[in-house]
C-alpha cells in the first residue's frame, strides 16, 4: 500500500515537471510540444520567459492581498497595469484556485492553470502573438479542474488574456467551455509515446453500462413525456 505521501502530486517548478510517487506524470505543455501542436521555446531569449514568469507571480501575490507593488520591476510593470485594467472592467468573480497543480483521474496528464474562478479558466500570456492552439491548452485545464474542483461546471469558458508589454493594453480571447478535442490529443501523444491508455477493458465496460443505463432512463423519461402530450392533446 501507498504511503499519503506517494499519492500526492509534487511539482517541480524550476524543471517544469510533476510527480506521483515516482511516476512522472507529463505536463500539458509538454504533451502539446511532443505531438506538434506547440512550439519549444528553449531558443527564446530568456528575458521574455523570466518576464513571463514574474508578471504571473506578481498577479498571483496581487490576488492574494500580499504583493507590494512598489516592488515590481520596470520590465513588468505594462504587462502587470494590463491585467489590472483587464480585471477592473471585466470582474473576475470567486477564486477557487490560483496556480494550483493538477492531475487527472487517471493520472494521464498534469497542469498549472493561472487562475479558476467561478466565472471562468483564465491564462495570461505576456504576449501580442499568443497560438490559437491554447484552445486546447484550456480544453485539458477544463479536464483538470473538473477533476480537481467541486465548484467547476461545464459551462465554464477558457479565457486568454494577452497582457501587452508595449503599451500596458490587454486583449481578450475567449475559447468557450468546449473540452472534447483534449482526448484526441491524448491518444496521439500516447502513440508518439507508446503509453497505454488508463482505460482498462473492464472500466471500459462499466462506462458504457452506465451510459445504457443512462441513455435508457432519458429514453423512458422522454417516452412518458410524448405519451403524456398524446394523451392530452387527445383530450
Amino acid at each position: 500500500m501507498k504511503s499519503p505521501s506517494e499519492n500526492i502530486l509534487r511539482f517541480d517548478p524550476e524543471a517544469h515537471k510533476y510527480w506521483i510517487g515516482k511516476k512522472r506524470i507529463p505536463g500539458v505543455s509538454e504533451i502539446m510540444q511532443k505531438v506538434g501542436l506547440a512550439k519549444n521555446y528553449d531558443g527564446v531569449d530568456p528575458f521574455y520567459r523570466d518576464r513571463g514568469i514574474a508578471t504571473h507571480k506578481a498577479i498571483e501575490l496581487y490576488l492574494k492581498g500580499i504583493l507590494d507593488q512598489s516592488s515590481l520591476d520596470p520590465a513588468i510593470k505594462p504587462c502587470f497595469e494590463a491585467f489590472l485594467a483587464y480585471q477592473k472592467e471585466h470582474p473576475l468573480g470567486k477564486v477557487l484556485a490560483l496556480e494550483k497543480p493538477m492531475v487527472d483521474a487517471s493520472e494521464s496528464f498534469s497542469g498549472t492553470p493561472d487562475l479558476i474562478t467561478d466565472r471562468a479558466i483564465f491564462d495570461w500570456k505576456c504576449s501580442k502573438s499568443h497560438d490559437k492552439v491554447a484552445e486546447l491548452q484550456g480544453q485539458a485545464y477544463k479536464i483538470l479542474s473538473l477533476h480537481t474542483i467541486k465548484e467547476t461546471l461545464l459551462k465554464f469558458p477558457f479565457i486568454v488574456v494577452e497582457l501587452h508589454a508595449d503599451d500596458a493594453t490587454y486583449t481578450e480571447f475567449n475559447y468557450g467551455s468546449e473540452y472534447e478535442e483534449w482526448e484526441s490529443v491524448m491518444n496521439l501523444y500516447r502513440w508518439k509515446t507508446k503509453r497505454p491508455s488508463p482505460a482498462s477493458s473492464a472500466s471500459l465496460k462499466r462506462g458504457l453500462s452506465y451510459s445504457v443505463e443512462l441513455w435508457s432512463k432519458r429514453f423512458w423519461k422522454a417516452g412518458r413525456r410524448r405519451c403524456g402530450s398524446v394523451k392530452a392533446a387527445q383530450i
